[in-house]
């Protein structure tokens, strides 16, 4: 991870302070978020996505490909180019599903290795993350998502 020195630093900031769309600064903080665990899952040849989708069939699958897509908020393409490595290395399976017509989502014995082999760079970022943004603000922010989420996808339902 690049470290920016005062002058570079107080620019990007300003940059960053200037945008009054919301997309964009949700997309800079998601941004900027990501690249601590990435830098962190790295060093077991992870990235983030590829960690919580590792994760998510650990804890819930086999799952249909379409249901871990809509879980995880990735559009079924970006499921699909998130999924190949993981599939050529083994860690996960996509084969037939319950009806002999959908396909399933299953992780592998060498998946669950790697999601053992990822946690503790995952807690590793996490914490650094919650200790540069502070833990007031950790909540503040886990609670101001949890209930715009919840906004966003009424409106969604109701829209549909």
């Amino acid at each position: 991870m690049q470290t920016l020195s005062a002058p570079q630093t107080a620019v990007a900031a300003a940059s960053l302070q200037r945008s009054a769309c919301t997309d964009t600064k949700a997309h800079q903080l998601a941004r900027l978020v990501r690249q601590h665990y990435d830098a962190e899952l790295i060093k077991v040849g992870l990235r983030i996505t590829q960690f919580r989708l590792l994760m998510e069939v650990l804890e819930h699958g086999p799952v249909r490909p379409g249901d871990l897509a809509e879980t995880l908020s990735l559009s079924p393409s970006t499921l699909t180019r998130t999924l190949k490595p993981l599939i050529s290395t083994g860690w996960v399976d996509l084969g037939p599903g319950t009806d002999g017509r959908t396909r399933s989502v299953r992780i592998t014995a060498a998946g669950r290795s790697k999601c053992a082999e990822g946690m503790p760079h995952w807690r590793v970022a996490q914490g650094r993350v919650h200790q540069i943004i502070g833990s007031r603000n950790v909540g503040a922010l886990h609670a101001l998502i949890g209930e715009c989420l919840i906004l966003l996808i009424a409106t969604k339902i109701s829209h549909a």
